[in-house]
């Protein structure tokens, strides 16, 4: 998923790097022209107002930050008296891309008295100063405006420093990019699963046999907090609070030969990865006879993926 951010550049060149930092974190391109690292197509054919409106349409999401300054207006350039910020906004909304506005509290109680005091640019303002920074409530003005849909809102989130910024835009995304991450996880090998081997032998008696199935972490992290149980038993067999990679543990189950010659039962492996998703397997293990021979085998027959709250390890002091 590529997200641009918008926002006046110097005045927030820290937040801006930051929240950059944030989204790679979390699985994120960001998109923004003042960071060497980030994946802004350079357009060399054109001027550098219209490569930032290209890479706003290159994008899936949009992320316009307000704080205290609007940006010098376009007009010298031949667009409309609007700031950079702004026409990047426009774009977003002409190209029917999702937007995010996230507006500094301080701007949004000099918004408050801007628009208590008739809209007028001479009313005194602690935060937002200087009649060339007024084009911030009239962006907020139009925004508010905006028809609600599926995929633009007229609402805004406010933040009071970076930190609590960067915590809400995370909220925002996490849950839309987590079935990215697991994708991805899985992929690489980097996401905790489970397989299971099944053995059975005779046990005492011709018409005894004992089933042993390993059940193994073939992944190359470990699984944690993991309860493997028979589903007919109802109750843990084992629990693991560290499962690594490549570890096995054996179940077993005694099954005696009566009015059928097959079984069927159901094991249950639970357990949480590192990324916020728990997991949910249901094996099957089954065996017949035929003749003298016991055929035993087992096989995943459902796999659930949940949202977590995440993994927490307990650290005691020494």
């Amino acid at each position: 998923m590529r997200v641009f951010i918008s926002s006046t550049v110097y005045d927030l060149i820290d937040i801006r790097a930051e929240l950059a930092e944030q989204l790679r974190a979390i699985g994120i391109t960001p998109v923004l022209s003042d960071d060497k690292l980030s994946d802004f197509r350079v357009q060399h054919d054109v001027n550098s107002i219209e490569t930032c409106l290209v890479n706003v349409e290159s994008c899936d999401e949009f992320l316009l930050i307000l704080d205290q300054r609007y940006g010098p207006t376009l007009e010298k350039c031949g667009y409309d008296k609007v700031s950079a910020t702004h026409l990047e906004y426009r774009r977003a909304i002409e190209k029917k891309i999702p937007i995010r506005v996230y507006v500094r509290d301080r701007l949004e109680a000099d918004f408050a008295i801007w628009k208590r005091n008739g809209r007028t640019n001479s009313v005194k303002l602690s935060w937002v100063t200087g009649v060339k920074n007024i084009g911030l409530f009239e962006l907020l003005d139009k925004h508010g405006e905006l028809q609600v849909s599926s995929i633009t809102s007229n609402g805004y989130s406010t933040f009071t420093s970076s930190i609590d910024l960067k915590a809400s835009i995370t909220k925002h995304f996490e849950k839309r990019i987590l079935p990215e991450r697991l994708v991805e996880a899985i992929q690489n090998n980097v996401f905790p699963l489970f397989n299971i081997e099944v053995d059975a032998s005779s046990f005492g008696s011709n018409i005894q046999f004992k089933f042993t199935t390993n059940i193994t972490n073939i992944s190359r992290v470990p699984a944690f907090n993991v309860d493997v149980y028979w589903e007919d038993n109802n109750k843990r067999d084992e629990r693991n609070l560290i499962f690594s990679p490549s570890q096995s543990i054996p179940l077993s189950f005694l099954w005696t030969v009566g009015s059928s010659n097959a079984v069927e039962k159901f094991l249950i492996v639970e357990y949480e990865s590192s990324i916020g998703i728990s997991v949910c397997d249901r094996f099957c293990v089954d065996g017949r006879l035929g003749g003298n021979v016991i055929i035993s085998g087992g096989r995943l027959v459902n796999r659930k993926f949940q949202r977590s709250e995440g993994v927490s390890l307990e650290i005691e002091d020494v």
